[in-house]
């Protein structure tokens, strides 16, 4: 049972967006990164307690054996989850851009560092997926497996922030070990951990007292106060402060909790977002867009859009900004979020088109069919997604991970008033969009190179490059919204294609206010038009899209 006195929680960011879900690479063992520290601390210029990208990509390729892009992804998926200022962010972004050289890019990766302990506890972080906690937990083995009801099914629901805290549980000992001060991988008895290893921590651990979770401290702040200095034994060795191992192991075993600013509390306490251009059926009644706002800081806000069926819904609300995004089992869906946000996790939904404005750091793909998003972030990761389209700003080099097929990427298609304001907001910059560079990781840490050929688009077998002429912008639902000009340019050759059909349209009426029509060719004219436009809506399957969306605004 947890300590009342105080609570310590994991973060959900480390595990939502910084474990990837790609299998990492068989050499990112407890017992090999115990080995990372003791190499980094004998590099103390380039390795501790801040580790620069040369002895990073070093440590990767020559000693893990991972490819060079592969050492880069994990080395700025730290950057995403730390607050390194979003000023900085944008002019690392400008600096890269402007970079046409690889040498010079190469030098701006090498001055890039992270803090040395922190970095390899993501590291560690990246064998949290393929330990299936919920299936040991949330039912029996088979053939003792007992049928259960949907209300028992729903009582016995796991959510993320259980499973992390699980997975600590499990595991607490050799996340430990692995930046405690010990020269052998078993030596724990004597342990102790340094004031840098408990900064360490803090990046995966925070913490409140006397049960209120108003305000949340680092596992670093609480151990400043007395009372649990004491309980833990710190002490003064030489001229540095030092915590043993068992005291902190056991303060955190006894003191843990699941997250309580994420799914399952803000279920229970959250309060429910409106649902603008609601259809009223029976489907559409389940649907709700929950959000924490009323028991958490701005820091820790949580948004959860869930089961939203056959609906046209747009979140701009002040709640929702700079929040964790959720968006859960929707479908035959339209969701236009035009507001900066934090995070967010797109997860089980088919058949939907969401439009976001800027997302901070990760906009997370998984488990999705048949959707279209659109969104400026700066990353993107996809898992287990067939027939989707993504219309993408990003800085970074989208991740393609496990089970993806029939992917298809083209630059970000819409613009609203706000937009800019909101990218600045987030850190985003319309300089640096690597949107059509993903890479592809594979279970033992490898590429796969993308071949293209002379007369096709597709560049691999799972994804390709939107072909410019089927490129279509698309515009925001309120009109007060909608900008003529788009913010962001496109790529010549999509420009191009969007400039070559409006001037056929402004050929063609030329064409008809030349020919000086009477009001009865007029009237043939413009059936032939209207038949013509409609058999076009039919057999591209817009028809369906338009009626769909047309239903939903009229309830």
């Amino acid at each position: 049972m947890a300590d009342s006195r105080f609570h310590i929680w994991a973060k959900a960011e480390p595990f939502t967006f910084g474990a990837l879900n790609s299998p990492p690479p068989p050499e990112l063992s407890p017992s090999s990164l115990k080995g990372i520290v003791k190499y980094m601390k004998k590099n103390e210029k380039c390795g501790y307690p801040k580790m620069n990208y040369i002895l990073w990509r070093h440590i990767a390729c020559q000693k893990l054996h991972m490819t060079e892009e592969l050492a880069w992804m994990y080395f700025e998926s730290y950057g995403l989850l730390t607050n390194a200022g979003n000023a900085k962010r944008t002019q690392l972004d400008i600096q890269m851009a402007k970079a046409t050289a690889s040498t010079e890019i190469e030098r701006l990766k090498d001055s890039r560092k992270v803090d040395s302990l922190a970095f390899v506890l993501l590291l560690f972080l990246q064998s949290f997926h393929h330990i299936d906690l919920k299936s040991t937990l949330s039912r029996d083995e088979w053939p003792n497996r007992k049928r259960s009801s949907d209300i028992d099914a729903r009582k016995n629901r796991i959510y993320d922030e259980q499973t992390h805290q699980l997975f600590i549980q499990a595991h607490l000992d050799d996340m430990l070990n692995i930046i405690a001060d010990t020269e052998q991988h078993n030596e724990i008895a004597q342990a102790t951990l340094s004031i840098e290893a408990i900064a360490a921590l803090s990046f995966i651990f925070e913490c409140s007292l006397n049960n209120s979770h108003t305000k949340v401290y680092s596992l670093q702040t609480l151990l400043n106060y007395r009372f649990i200095q004491d309980e833990v034994g710190m002490s003064i060795v030489g001229s540095q402060t030092v915590v043993p191992f068992k005291g902190l192991s056991n303060l955190i075993r006894r003191s843990l909790i699941s997250n309580p600013f994420q799914v399952g509390q803000t279920m229970k306490l959250g309060t429910l977002l409106p649902l603008p251009f609601n259809n009223p059926t029976h489907e559409q009644r389940s649907g709700r867009v929950l959000c924490n706002s009323n028991f958490a800081d701005e820091q820790h806000r949580f948004v959860l859009m869930t089961m939203i069926n056959r609906s046209l819904n747009e979140q701009h609300l002040p709640n929702v900004w700079m929040a964790e995004f959720r968006i859960h089992r929707c479908s035959y869906s339209y969701i236009y979020i035009h507001a900066p946000l934090r995070c967010v996790e797109v997860r089980k939904c088919h058949n939907v088109t969401i439009v976001f404005g800027s997302i901070e750091t990760t906009l997370k793909i998984s488990d999705c069919e048949n959707v279209s998003i659109s969104a400026v972030c700066r990353r993107l990761v996809i898992s287990q997604c067939r027939s989707s389209s993504f219309y993408i700003l990003t800085p970074t080099r989208p991740l393609i991970q496990l089970n993806c097929s029939n992917l298809l990427f083209a630059p970000y298609n819409t613009s609203y008033n706000k937009l800019p304001e909101h990218m600045e907001k987030t850190g985003l910059c319309k300089d640096l969009n690597l949107w059509n560079k993903p890479l592809i990781t594979h279970p033992a840490g490898y590429r796969c190179d993308s071949q293209s050929g002379e007369k096709s688009l597709i560049l691999d077998d799972c994804w390709s490059l939107m072909n410019p002429e089927d490129f279509y912008p698309i515009s925001t639902i309120r009109s007060e919204d909608q900008q003529k000009d788009c913010f962001i340019p496109l790529p010549v050759e999509y420009q191009n294609a969007l400039d070559k059909r409006q001037k056929s349209i402004s050929l063609l009426a030329n064409e008809i206010t030349d020919a000086q029509l009477d009001q009865e060719q007029r009237q043939r004219f413009q059936r032939f038009v209207v038949t013509h436009f409609e058999s076009w809506l039919e057999a591209t399957g817009n028809k369906k899209i338009l009626d769909h969306l047309s239903s939903l605004v009229l309830n």
